[in-house]
């Protein structure tokens, strides 16, 4: 294969993907269809069974395609806190900063950034009606973000069983979540523009404000 090829194809695979996650988001695996996803990415129908197998291929991989986007949000500090020492007399102010850095990685994806309407989608999709596909998203970052979160709020409060403080963790990630699922509502109440900076701003305030209440009240 030419150089020229192997571009064309890496072309054609990433339009495939940018419009499967598009339009399985929008209309559900049952509701797209092939054709509907080639004639968003400009390209042959023969493409999807040719690079993906058909419909059930492209969509385990568009799946994939959007754990890594969501994953390379966070990645950077949950392999922070997998490697720090929380066992020094710093190790709760550690905690402390890396669940703020966490949370607020997550808050300025998932409601300040514009890719994160196209994948919430199908997250929102399969967290409702869970196919086959829901363990490439369980184990490419939700269980990591869980794990990382508990990872934190045990060092924070001790006291607390591994249960207690993934239920903790699933509450912090709620209050982010929310933002992206009721976000017309949460636009239409507040009289909001759309989430321009100044509103985000003021919703990462919030979140962070509302976390540390949480983490002091562990202490």
């Amino acid at each position: 294969m030419t150089e020229k090829s192997r571009q064309q194809t890496k072309s054609t695979k990433q339009r495939l993907l940018r419009a499967a996650i598009d339009v399985f988001g929008r209309y559900g695996y049952e509701g797209a269809t092939t054709r509907m996803i080639a004639t968003g990415a400009n390209v042959n129908i023969a493409s999807i069974p040719y690079y993906y197998k058909g419909k059930e291929g492209l969509y385990r991989a568009a799946v994939s395609e959007v754990v890594t986007i969501v994953r390379s949000q966070i990645v950077q500090v949950q392999q922070e806190i997998a490697t720090t020492d929380f066992s020094c007399d710093s190790g709760v102010g550690k905690a402390r900063l890396l669940l703020e850095r966490l949370l607020e990685n997550v808050v300025m994806f998932m409601v300040g950034s514009p890719e994160a309407v196209r994948v919430s989608r199908i997250i929102l999709r399969e967290q409702l009606c869970p196919s086959a596909a829901y363990d490439l998203i369980f184990k490419g970052f939700m269980e990591l973000m869980l794990d990382s979160l508990a990872d934190l709020l045990v060092v924070l409060d001790p006291r607390q069983d591994r249960k207690t403080a993934k239920l903790r963790g699933v509450a912090l990630m709620g209050q982010v979540i929310i933002f992206r699922v009721a976000r017309e509502t949460v636009v239409r109440a507040l009289e909001f523009d759309g989430y321009d900076p100044g509103e985000i701003a003021e919703i990462r305030k919030i979140i962070l404000e509302h976390t540390r209440s949480v983490v002091n009240a562990l202490g």
